[in-house]
């Protein structure tokens, strides 16, 4: 199942919800999530010239393209994150969004138990359910 919570992001005073999937394994040196290219557009990306970078996963290379900087916060029913400015990619034929680590801890977000989808916020001892996959596929 994974753990995946709701997430806002925001670029340029428009914000758009979505379900995430958080990512232990995605190691990033900085706050970075995965946005799928449907909704980089909705965010008002410009997608033409993207610059291409070559990220390791598991087993083998992908070219990753560098959206820009957004802005993400998880909302849960009854709390909600500081928004984080992070490093927004994308790699084609991934249709959901993606939290790194390193955007993982600076929202506070810890997984307890990842098959089951159960996540808390930092220093809180009420358990929380995954919310339901979104993908964006054109």
């Amino acid at each position: 199942m994974g753990v995946r919570v709701l997430v806002e992001l925001k670029r340029n005073n428009r914000v758009v919800s979505s379900a995430a999937l958080v990512n232990s394994g995605y190691e990033a040196d900085e706050p970075e999530l995965h946005v799928p290219l449907a909704l980089a557009r909705v965010l008002g990306f410009k997608l033409e010239g993207l610059k291409g970078e070559r990220y390791k996963v598991v087993g083998a290379e992908v070219t990753t393209f560098i959206l820009g900087e957004v802005e993400v916060r998880v909302r849960a029913e009854d709390k909600v994150s500081e928004w984080v400015k992070a490093k927004a990619v994308s790699v084609p034929g991934e249709y959901e969004v993606i939290l790194s680590d390193a955007i993982t801890e600076q929202l506070g977000v810890e997984i307890l138990k990842p098959r089951t989808g159960l996540w808390r916020f930092v220093g809180e001892l009420k358990v929380r359910k995954s919310v339901e996959e979104k993908y964006w596929v054109e």
